[in-house]
């Protein structure tokens, strides 16, 4: 933008990569609210005007943290759990991990992580809906809450900036108090 590049250009061509987590509404409301800050930001901060470019494209995986090698049979239920959560809040696609990443035989946890991604998609229809939580208060009042905390670090680091939000965050990082 910068260059003079406008920002429907390239914004409906940028795409994210998000780790969803076992908390399955926090997950489902830190989406929601990346999209809606994305949608915002792009229309009223750098004036796009195509609707694919208020359109955040994102691509979740389940995160590895949650597994355990101790009980790794447990994990296809974390896995399970947090790639239902990625795919009840809109992204291009849904990566779940092997559950074996934490130890077991590669191949069952490959056929596992595929069977679990096809089990969600075309047997729960929640990939049917563009945003199936919509309007449970408690899913909205989570990603108003989100929105409103992830803004407000947005502006600690915009103020730390003389530019762009990449050099506040890069010359303020240690000064954000983030959770």
């Amino acid at each position: 933008m910068r260059a003079g590049l406008p920002v429907d250009a390239f914004a409906p061509r940028l795409s994210f990569f998000f780790n969803a987590h076992v908390d399955f509404f926090e997950e489902i409301a830190k989406y929601r609210a990346a999209r809606r800050i994305w949608a915002r930001w792009m229309r009223d901060r750098y004036g796009a005007q195509l609707e694919r470019s208020l359109q955040m494209r994102f691509h979740t995986q389940t995160a590895g943290v949650s597994l355990t090698a101790q009980q790794p049979e447990v994990n296809v239920v974390r896995t399970a759990i947090e790639a239902l959560a990625g795919c009840s809040a809109g992204p291009r696609a849904c990566t779940p991990i092997r559950w074996t990443s934490a130890g077991a035989s590669v191949g069952e946890g490959a056929r596992v992580a595929l069977r679990t991604q096809q089990v969600i998609a075309h047997e729960t229809r929640v990939t049917s809906v563009a945003d199936p939580l919509g309007g449970s208060w408690y899913v909205e009042a989570l990603t108003e809450e989100m929105e409103r905390r992830a803004e407000g670090v947005f502006a600690q680091i915009e103020e730390l900036g003389d530019g762009s939000m990449l050099d506040g965050a890069i010359r303020g990082s240690r000064r954000v108090g983030t959770r």
